[in-house]
Protein backbone atom coordinates (compact mmCIF):
# COMPACT_ATOMS: atom_id res chain seq x y z
CA UNK A 1 0.00 0.00 0.00
CA UNK A 2 1.49 3.39 -0.94
CA UNK A 3 2.00 6.17 1.55
CA UNK A 4 -0.86 8.60 2.12
CA UNK A 5 -0.85 12.28 3.02
CA UNK A 6 -3.18 13.57 5.73
CA UNK A 7 -3.79 17.26 6.36
CA UNK A 8 -3.68 20.18 6.48
CA UNK A 9 -5.96 19.96 9.49
CA UNK A 10 -8.86 22.41 10.03
CA UNK A 11 -8.26 22.39 13.81
CA UNK A 12 -4.85 24.03 13.29
CA UNK A 13 -6.19 26.99 11.34
CA UNK A 14 -6.24 30.51 12.84
CA UNK A 15 -4.40 29.61 16.04
CA UNK A 16 -2.84 32.52 17.92
CA UNK A 17 0.93 32.75 17.48
CA UNK A 18 3.03 31.46 20.39
CA UNK A 19 6.60 32.61 20.88
CA UNK A 20 8.62 30.01 22.80
CA UNK A 21 10.75 32.80 24.29
CA UNK A 22 7.79 34.55 25.95
CA UNK A 23 4.89 32.06 26.08
CA UNK A 24 3.83 30.33 29.26
CA UNK A 25 5.04 26.72 29.40
CA UNK A 26 1.46 25.53 29.86
CA UNK A 27 0.42 27.26 26.63
CA UNK A 28 3.21 25.51 24.74
CA UNK A 29 2.25 22.14 26.21
CA UNK A 30 -1.40 22.73 25.32
CA UNK A 31 -0.40 23.51 21.73
CA UNK A 32 1.60 20.28 21.57
CA UNK A 33 -1.39 18.41 23.02
CA UNK A 34 -3.71 19.96 20.43
CA UNK A 35 -1.49 18.78 17.57
CA UNK A 36 -1.27 15.34 19.17
CA UNK A 37 -5.09 15.15 19.43
CA UNK A 38 -5.48 16.23 15.80
CA UNK A 39 -3.07 13.49 14.71
CA UNK A 40 -4.85 10.89 16.86
CA UNK A 41 -8.23 11.84 15.36
CA UNK A 42 -6.69 11.44 11.89
CA UNK A 43 -5.53 7.93 12.91
CA UNK A 44 -1.84 8.87 12.73
CA UNK A 45 0.52 6.76 14.82
CA UNK A 46 4.11 7.13 15.95
CA UNK A 47 6.89 5.14 14.36
CA UNK A 48 6.92 1.60 15.75
CA UNK A 49 3.25 1.63 16.75
CA UNK A 50 2.42 -1.48 14.73
CA UNK A 51 5.10 -3.46 16.58
CA UNK A 52 3.74 -2.43 19.96
CA UNK A 53 5.72 -1.33 22.97
CA UNK A 54 9.43 -1.95 22.63
CA UNK A 55 12.34 -2.00 25.06
CA UNK A 56 14.15 1.32 25.27
CA UNK A 57 17.86 0.75 24.48
CA UNK A 58 18.98 3.09 27.26
CA UNK A 59 16.75 1.41 29.88
CA UNK A 60 16.79 -2.41 29.66
CA UNK A 61 13.57 -4.00 30.86
CA UNK A 62 11.50 -0.88 30.15
CA UNK A 63 8.76 -0.70 27.57
CA UNK A 64 8.64 2.61 25.73
CA UNK A 65 7.73 4.31 22.51
CA UNK A 66 7.06 7.97 21.80
CA UNK A 67 3.35 7.42 21.23
CA UNK A 68 2.54 11.09 21.78
CA UNK A 69 5.19 12.36 19.31
CA UNK A 70 6.74 14.27 22.24
CA UNK A 71 10.14 14.90 20.68
CA UNK A 72 8.76 15.72 17.23
CA UNK A 73 6.02 18.01 18.53
CA UNK A 74 8.37 19.83 20.87
CA UNK A 75 10.69 20.60 17.95
CA UNK A 76 7.79 21.55 15.67
CA UNK A 77 6.20 23.94 18.18
CA UNK A 78 9.58 25.54 18.96
CA UNK A 79 10.17 26.11 15.26
CA UNK A 80 6.84 27.99 15.03
CA UNK A 81 8.76 30.87 16.63
CA UNK A 82 10.77 32.93 14.18
CA UNK A 83 14.34 31.66 13.90
CA UNK A 84 17.24 32.11 11.53
CA UNK A 85 18.28 29.52 8.99
CA UNK A 86 21.25 29.53 6.66
CA UNK A 87 21.03 27.98 3.23
CA UNK A 88 23.15 27.84 0.11
CA UNK A 89 21.74 29.21 -3.13
CA UNK A 90 22.33 27.25 -6.37
CA UNK A 91 24.97 29.85 -7.30
CA UNK A 92 26.88 29.03 -4.08
CA UNK A 93 25.88 32.19 -2.22
CA UNK A 94 25.08 31.61 1.47
CA UNK A 95 21.86 33.29 2.57
CA UNK A 96 20.53 33.75 6.10
CA UNK A 97 16.83 34.36 6.56
CA UNK A 98 14.28 34.44 9.36
CA UNK A 99 11.51 31.85 9.08
CA UNK A 100 8.93 30.09 11.20
CA UNK A 101 6.89 26.92 10.72
CA UNK A 102 3.34 27.74 9.64
CA UNK A 103 1.44 25.20 11.73
CA UNK A 104 -1.73 25.77 9.70
CA UNK A 105 0.00 24.10 6.74
CA UNK A 106 0.94 20.94 8.65
CA UNK A 107 0.36 17.65 6.85
CA UNK A 108 1.87 14.24 7.48
CA UNK A 109 2.72 11.30 5.28
CA UNK A 110 1.79 7.93 6.77
CA UNK A 111 2.74 4.40 5.78
CA UNK A 112 0.57 1.28 5.56
CA UNK A 113 0.50 1.11 9.39
CA UNK A 114 -0.67 4.74 9.66
CA UNK A 115 2.71 5.59 11.17
CA UNK A 116 3.99 9.10 10.47
CA UNK A 117 6.97 8.94 8.11
CA UNK A 118 7.22 12.57 7.01
CA UNK A 119 6.21 15.90 8.53
CA UNK A 120 5.20 18.39 5.81
CA UNK A 121 4.79 22.12 6.42
CA UNK A 122 5.53 25.52 4.96
CA UNK A 123 7.83 28.10 6.46
CA UNK A 124 7.25 31.82 6.17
Amino acid sequence: MPRQTRGPFPELQNLPHLDVETADTLDLLERMDLVNQVLAEANCNCNGHAKGLIEAPDNPGSKHRDEYFGADLSELICRCTEHEITRREPNGEIVTETVRVRLETLSVEVDENNEVCVWIYEES
